[in-house]
């Protein structure tokens, strides 16, 4: 493969979105410098990095993929967003309402390799994703107890 710069963008985009466990999706308004410099210090803040992905470029990538769900999002100004580390006072709430107040608009979640829409990680408590399998193998346990009670009693 000839090196490039379409063919190092789709690599990069490949890579970034292969290797990375937890990442945001979202789009953002087209800013001038001086509103720039305030939403990436607000990032820096929030400790998430920033990759701005080209849209024919990644149409091209997710469309033969398992994302082939998210290609009608990617219009207009595209941006995958990565925590630099992982925060325990990184919260759902408090993340998706800073980003709404820098001008970033959330529309999926990616998470171990699934993608999550907004509405569907509404009804999540917590991006942990060890916190969410303890949440569901306590939940199963008690019901399926519960369950087997009633159908030993009958």
């Amino acid at each position: 493969m000839q090196l490039n710069v379409k063919n190092y963008q789709t690599s990069k985009t490949k890579d970034y979105l292969r290797k990375n466990n937890f990442l945001l999706f979202s789009i953002s308004a087209n800013q001038n410098s001086q509103n720039w410099l305030t939403i990436e210090q607000g990032l820096n803040k929030l400790k998430l990095g920033y990759y701005k992905v080209y849209n024919n470029n990644t149409r091209k990538i997710l469309n033969p993929s398992i994302f082939t769900n998210l290609t009608p999002l990617i219009n207009s100004t595209f941006f995958v967003l990565k925590p630099n580390e992982k925060s325990k006072t990184l919260t759902k709430h408090n993340l998706i309402s800073i980003l709404n107040s820098l001008s970033f608009t959330i529309l999926a979640i990616k998470l171990n390799k699934k993608i999550y829409s907004l509405p569907q990680v509404k009804n999540v408590s917590s991006l942990d994703y060890k916190k969410n399998i303890s949440v569901m193998y306590q939940f199963l346990l008690t019901n399926l107890k519960t369950t087997h009670q009633i159908a030993k009693k009958n």
